[in-house]
């Protein structure tokens, strides 16, 4: 079979270009870095890349639901620990009120302590974020969770509602927890208690042995203190719930960057045996093509 001038120009000019093309992909791999320029380079590995980056993302978004989750319920605990104490400090309190050796100077001076740290109480159930959103109010965090109504009684404004986040595929952890559950549930609260318990020390004749105030406002108090101390062990367990959560997807999260990397990262050193075949192969090419092309019938007789 003979081959024409024109023909063997053909293949000549189709392996120049081949071995052109060649050097140009993989200059421009080892210039990213990249194995995997377009997804026909290895198909394959291309889809299997595209799922893991839709992975990573999905795990970022976790990532950042979990430190926003935690920050949120930092917060709650440290408020609802603070109130804790306060309420430590109340029970004192009632218990040397009860002691009955107290004059009404000593009685009186209590009712003032009483009312400071139910101040302080009050201030901490409404707390503010640093959005200026009430913590406490469920989901009615523009309405203060805490108020008295027109008759001096203390009410909760809030609701009941749970806010969740997803933390995880499939996993949500509830962000907040209401000063309703804590505090009014039950019919009778701590607040309204101490308002009754404050009166009565304040009243010089009143008689405290023929008066159930102050076990009365003491077992309110203590199932206040277990309720609060509840949530506060709750808000612990989800924290952990939730540290537990990001090392998982810390390890997954190396675990797919290394994957991606394998599948789409360049070796340079077989990147460097490439481009080198690819030049030798260009040169000689280039070099029988201008031995070949300047032979005639005339040079070799």
């Amino acid at each position: 079979m003979r081959v024409s001038t024109n023909q063997y120009s053909q293949m000549m000019s189709g392996s120049l270009s081949q071995n052109s093309l060649g050097i140009n992909k993989i200059m421009q791999q080892m210039a990213t870095g990249k194995r995997l320029l377009v997804p026909s380079d290895d198909p394959m590995a291309s889809t299997r890349v595209m799922n893991l980056k839709r992975e990573q993302a999905a795990i970022g978004q976790y990532q950042g639901n979990i430190e926003q989750a935690d920050v949120a319920l930092k917060k709650q605990e440290t408020y609802l620990s603070s109130a804790t104490d306060v309420l430590h400090q109340v029970r004192d309190l009632m218990l040397w009120a009860g002691n009955g050796a107290n004059g009404p100077d000593e009685l009186a001076a209590m009712a003032n302590e009483l009312e400071h740290l139910q101040d302080s109480l009050v201030s901490l159930v409404n707390s503010k974020d640093e959005n200026g959103k009430y913590i406490f109010s469920g989901n009615e965090v523009n309405t203060q969770p805490l108020v008295k109504d027109e008759e001096g009684n203390w009410t909760y404004q809030g609701d009941t509602g749970i806010r969740e986040v997803v933390v995880g595929d499939g996993v949500t952890i509830q962000l907040n927890v209401n000063a309703g559950d804590m505090f009014f549930s039950g019919g009778v609260d701590i607040f309204n208690q101490l308002d009754e318990l404050v009166d009565a020390l304040r009243d010089p004749d009143f008689d405290f042995e023929g008066s159930e105030i102050i076990g009365r406002s003491i077992d309110v108090l203590d199932d206040t203190l277990l309720s609060v101390s509840g949530t506060v062990t709750s808000l612990g367990s989800r924290q952990n719930a939730l540290t537990t959560m990001q090392d998982g997807h810390s390890e997954v999260e190396l675990f797919n960057n290394d994957l991606i990397g394998q599948l789409e990262d360049l070796d340079y050193a077989d990147a460097m045996v490439q481009y080198n075949n690819y030049l030798l192969a260009l040169q000689a090419t280039q070099s029988t093509y201008a031995k070949t092309a300047s032979l005639s019938l005339f040079s070799i007789m």
